[in-house]
């Protein structure tokens, strides 16, 4: 008989033609018979693949399934495949724990701030000069990272460390950065060779710019408007090129030693009795050194034992009427406080009496028009804007400030932000009374 050539599909075929067609009908015997002829077999061979290749199995997926030998089903792929479940213990990312020691620095306004790839966060603080954070990221994947330490909230860089780091496939990974690891000698804002750190330290301004502090205590009446003040001299002062820090406590804030470290101190609704006797001798020797005072409305309500300090204000707080509507005399408009303004400036605010006239002792620059509002007590000259020069210092008074409105109002805050560029000596005015 002639050799078969071996063919996997055929043998597949004969052997399901054997398995249900061969055994035979109900109660019969009969078996294929051992002595075919070759061309028998190979005919029942191609008959079988034929069938089967017309039913699907290597055929088309819109074959007939008429030739289908009795009693077999057709292979229902779809039916028999395992279906695909995605693992629930399976993860595609891990939760990285950052520790991060930074070089030693004392600042209310620090930062650490990272960036790995497109990933961009922040660490909190936890004491000393550590730092932490954890974030969840894509795990096998290595990206450049870049933590920066800042001051000034953000404004000043003060040392970075860049790695490449390469996250695994756990489901967490704690790293560890020392303040070793940070390079602070590249910072150096000004380019004299010594670092923003080193400068800061050593209590040295480390862009030349101007530096403020938002003093706002209050021993008395403390006035809602408070943040909102302090907001809008932020957003002025960073207008203006000048940098801020607030101290709502006189304690460890008024020593010689920092106050050196501002060139003016605005009193922002101060009131009552803030500063001990050794805070006041401090602020003292930092005025006649030079340094700057600005005093927002209940600044007059300040310090009423303290006679230097009335002096420096120009007057002390006597009353006042209800809020209301009042017309201003701008007597001034050489000042960069009241340059913006008309001769006339009329707001609503709450408008203080003094217990003494201010103006033998300082420049007025705004005078109250008392016969445009209610219940007003000076009489005829009524100052409520004014700057002097002051035992060695500068000072600038405003009476108004007392509504949180006030903080939004252009011209106000442009007569602020005048007040502020005078005092810290980044614009002088040579126009006086």
């Amino acid at each position: 008989m002639p050799a078969l050539s071996p063919n996997p599909a055929a043998a597949v075929a004969l052997l399901l033609y054997l398995a249900v067609v061969g055994v035979g009908c109900s109660g019969s015997s009969s078996t294929t018979n051992p002595t075919e002829t070759g061309a028998e077999a190979e005919s029942i061979v191609s008959d079988d693949i034929s069938s089967v290749s017309d039913n699907g199995v290597g055929g088309s997926e819109n074959a007939s399934l008429d030739n289908m030998p009795d009693g077999v089903e057709p292979i229902d792929d779809d039916a028999n495949a395992s279906p695909i479940v995605p693992d629930p213990f399976a993860t595609n990312t891990t939760m990285v724990s950052f520790d991060i020691v930074v070089p030693a620095y004392m600042s209310d306004e620090l930062q650490v701030r990272l960036i790995w790839g497109l990933e961009m966060f922040t660490a909190n603080w936890v004491g000393d000069e550590l730092w932490t954070t954890t974030i969840e990221l894509p795990i096998n994947t290595e990206n450049a990272l870049s933590v920066k330490f800042f001051d000034g909230n953000g404004a000043i860089t003060l040392a970075s460390y860049e790695t490449s780091y390469a996250t695994g496939l756990n489901t967490s990974d704690k790293i560890l950065i020392n303040a070793e690891q940070f390079n602070t000698e590249r910072w150096d804002a000004d380019g004299d060779g010594i670092s923003n750190l080193n400068e800061l330290i050593a209590g040295t301004n480390v862009f030349g710019v101007a530096r403020l502090l938002l003093f706002s205590e209050t021993r008395g009446y403390r006035h809602e408007s408070i943040p909102a003040a302090l907001t809008a001299l932020e957003e002025l002062a960073a207008s203006a090129g000048m940098m801020t820090e607030r101290a709502d406590d006189s304690t460890d804030v008024f020593t010689e030693n920092n106050l050196s470290n501002y060139d003016a101190v605005v009193w922002v609704l101060t009131s009552g009795d803030v500063l001990n006797d050794t805070e006041q001798f401090a602020f003292e020797n930092y005025i006649r050194a030079g340094g700057g005072y600005a005093g927002i409305h209940a600044a007059s309500d300040t310090e009423y034992e303290w006679p230097w300090y009335g002096d420096l204000v120009g007057a002390y707080f006597e009353r006042h009427p209800e809020i209301q509507l009042a017309t201003q005399i701008v007597e001034n408009r050489s000042h960069p406080s009241t340059a913006h303004l008309d001769s006339t400036w009329s707001r609503v605010d709450e408008w203080y009496d003094f217990r003494r006239n201010p103006r033998a002792n300082v420049n007025v620059l705004v005078s109250l028009d008392e016969t445009t509002y209610s219940d007003a007590g000076m009489g005829e000259d009524h100052p409520i804007a004014w700057f002097h020069d002051y035992d060695g210092g500068r000072a600038w008074y405003t009476g108004g400030g007392h509504t949180s409105d006030s903080y939004a109002e252009p011209d106000f805050r442009a007569h602020l932000r005048g007040g502020l560029r005078y005092v810290a000596g980044t614009e002088t005015s040579a126009a006086s009374n």
